[in-house]
């Protein structure tokens, strides 16, 4: 005789929350990019995930004069905490039909069939989680992405830009290589894709023409042309002249902000695959005094670093068979282990440090069962599993991004 609905619920769920450390370890363990987060993956509270974050210098610390005295200016760049928002729940529903509530008429059959639904709710959570990993872009109420998370600018666009972790980063001071006016409209020249965005709030100091200096908004910014607009309070005409000066906005942090380096597989400007690695590892190292403890790669770039090693590879004459060898049992780079992600863009690569990232989830909502809900106007019931999760770093700048192209 089969077993009724709310029977059948009751042990369906029960069996789910058996297996929700397992499915948690599925999803966690089985992917080269989650498995990163498992030693830091916990339960936690709060409005969101908080995260200490290490910031840049102080810039305060210098010998005393005779007397004892010190500088004791408050530093722009103390911050004592990110704070990285939740994302709405991630939900896997199972809807089991009527008709497979009443044909599973015993214990073992529905252990049996929660056994099937296990298996794909950690590949649907999986794949869901590990592809708003890789978005290109990320809303406030989604999982924030490693490519905003490992990105060396928060500007969006010409009129927009995004906080992570309630800090905006980028390149925080500019020089000037040019200036001019008209009437009251200054236009200064400091460098293609700055970092700058309408709106934003800079110092501008040293300049020859000092009517340009002081502290303006802007009105207008050309990312590619590399120049920002701005009304001064004085009029009158300069026409486009070399000069020489800075640009700074303290609303961006130049602490928070991961290396970023593009380099061609072929044509000018080229460099093999292991050249390009160590700059950006050096880079990174420059930085935060961190070395990277995984690098993350997409197929065009492992499988470069594979035909590096293995074209590089040498003879060992003492075998019966020459063949080449690699001399590694895995990919590695100076100890680093190199994973190939499927869901890793194809040309970049993303070199982690992994302490310094955390993977929360709110509440001990990781693939939470919870009890079966009748479909309204159905026999059928559905029992979700699901995920509040939150994901971020307390060292930006310990991390870093490559992008290899086929040529410049």
């Amino acid at each position: 005789m089969a077993l009724g609905n709310a029977d059948f619920t009751q042990l369906f769920a029960s069996s789910l929350q058996k297996y929700e450390k397992q499915l948690a370890d599925n999803v966690i363990l089985t992917h080269p990019t989650l498995e990163l987060f498992k030693e830091n993956a916990k339960s936690t509270t709060g409005r969101g995930l908080v995260i200490p974050v290490r910031a840049a210098a102080l810039n305060g610390t210098a010998y005393a004069s005779d007397s004892g005295s010190h500088n004791t200016d408050v530093s722009n760049d103390l911050i004592g905490a990110a704070v990285f928002n939740w994302s709405k729940e991630v939900i896997t529903p199972f809807r089991v039909k009527h008709r497979e509530i009443l044909q599973n008429s015993g214990p073992e059959q529905v252990v049996s069939l929660v056994e099937e639904y296990v298996k794909g709710a950690a590949a649907s959570h999986q794949d869901f989680i590990t592809a708003e990993l890789w978005a290109t872009s990320t809303g406030t109420d989604e999982i924030l992405s490693l490519r905003d998370l490992v990105s060396p600018t928060d500007k969006k666009s010409d009129s927009t830009a995004i906080t992570v972790g309630g800090i905006r980063g980028g390149q925080s001071t500019k020089t000037v290589t040019n200036v001019a006016r008209t009437t009251t409209v200054a236009v200064v020249t400091v460098g293609a894709y700055h970092d700058y965005i309408i709106g934003d709030s800079v110092v501008v100091s040293g300049l020859t023409n000092t009517a340009l200096n002081g502290t303006y908004v802007l009105t207008a910014v050309n990312t590619a042309g590399g120049t920002i607009t701005y009304t001064t309070a004085t009029s009158g005409t300069i026409t486009s002249v070399a000069d020489s000066g800075t640009v700074y906005a303290d609303a961006i942090k130049s602490f928070w902000r991961s290396s970023y380096k593009i380099s061609s597989r072929s044509g000018g400007g080229s460099k093999d695959i292991l050249a390009a690695f160590r700059e950006l590892s050096n880079d990174i190292y420059q930085l935060s005094r961190k070395k990277p403890t995984h690098i993350i790669a997409g197929f065009a770039v492992y499988e470069e670093f594979e035909a590096y090693l293995q074209d590089k590879g040498r003879f060992d004459l003492t075998k019966s068979v020459d063949k080449a060898e690699t001399r590694f049992q895995e990919i590695m780079f100076s100890g680093v282990p190199v994973r190939l992600d499927p869901d890793c863009p194809t040309d970049e690569a993303y070199f982690l440090y992994a302490p310094a990232l955390r993977f929360g989830y709110l509440a001990g909502e990781f693939m939470k069962t919870y009890p079966g809900q009748r479909v309204q106007g159905q026999l059928d019931e559905v029992v979700p599993i699901a995920s509040t999760l939150a994901i971020g770093t307390s060292e930006r700048r310990a991390h870093g991004k490559l992008l290899r192209i086929s040529s410049f």
